[in-house]
């Protein structure tokens, strides 16, 4: 593999953690990959194994890595102050670049390495965008990870000249290569989970904590799919569809336990398997409508269907 020119590219982690005043810059550093590139080359040039390098990145055996991918590569630095850090990093920028740059003691740092690599044309539909504000510890490196993109394209996407993510400041990221519960995770307000908890507890709360997880599931299934209303008050509030609407217990405040379910729910937990519907045997009415559907499986009291 040829060694092109190195492009460093800071991305500031505002990080709030521990270190002694005395401590020397901590540097994330990571590589994007380049068009020819393999793993057992990019292991040689850092002087790391590929196993460590495979295991690093949680890249599994026969997994391949791809144009654009971002590999951390681990390396530990040696005691320099903030100054002896800007001349090694940046001794290919011009003293102007230098001068803006600063790096202070004990904070964390990641450096990206991307040789010579142009911003790619990106042109995704406002539908797939979402506006994200930047929060305390943000990298694109993470978020480029969590919404399954590369940090080329959100650069890109927000015409970004260099990686630096301020907090406060708000940009669109991607949502095309998301699945729809990853999409809901990411756009869900406290509002949406306050009523979710009220629907759990009002419906479920006699049950084991899973059997509430699993009502909170068949809501978020609901939610995501064609078939059902797309926002959490339209499905809960759809007429004659929750017993806990009807009989005014929606009304009623959460406990510990619906919260917790409502957030276990949203994180991707689904015991039902995919079901849209349960019931009760013991207390359902029309309960001949359930029995023609796909039985899922049954928790506590609750049979759970498709």
């Amino acid at each position: 593999m040829k060694l092109v020119l190195l492009i460093f590219t800071l991305l500031l982690i505002a990080t709030y953690i521990s270190i002694p005043v005395q401590a020397s810059p901590e540097f994330k550093l990571i590589y994007v990959v380049q068009e020819g590139d393999t793993l057992s080359e990019i292991a040689d040039n850092y002087g790391i194994s590929q196993n460590d390098l495979r295991e690093y990145n949680d890249i599994k055996g026969t997994d391949m890595i791809r144009l654009g991918q971002e590999l951390i590569i681990p390396f530990k630095t040696e005691e320099k102050d903030s100054r002896e850090w800007e001349m090694t990093l940046f001794s290919d920028r011009k003293k102007s670049t230098l001068d803006s740059v600063s790096f202070e003691l004990g904070q964390v740092y990641s450096i990206r390495v991307n040789p010579g690599q142009s911003l790619p044309e990106v042109n995704i539909p406002a539908s797939k965008l979402i506006q994200y504000h930047i929060g305390v510890g943000d990298t694109l490196y993470d978020l480029a990870r969590d919404f399954n993109t590369s940090i080329n394209i959100i650069m890109a996407l927000n015409k970004l000249e260099t990686s630096v993510i301020r907090v406060g400041s708000t940009i669109k990221l991607p949502i095309n290569n998301l699945t729809p519960r990853q999409v809901l995770q990411k756009i869900v307000k406290d509002s949406d989970i306050e009523l979710l908890a009220r629907a759990i507890h009002g419906e479920a709360r006699g049950e084991p904590f899973i059997g509430q997880v699993a009502v909170g599931a068949v809501i978020i299934n609901r939610v995501i799919s064609s078939y059902f209303p797309n926002t959490f008050k339209q499905v809960i509030y759809q007429k004659n569809q929750f017993s806990a609407v009807a009989d005014g217990q929606i009304t009623l405040r959460p406990n510990s336990t619906a919260y917790r379910a409502a957030r276990e729910a949203l994180r991707g937990t689904d015991p039902t398997m995919g079901a849209m519907y349960y019931y009760n045997p013991k207390t359902a009415k029309h309960q001949w409508w359930f029995e023609r559907r796909r039985m899922m499986v049954t928790i506590g009291d609750h049979v759970f269907t498709k």
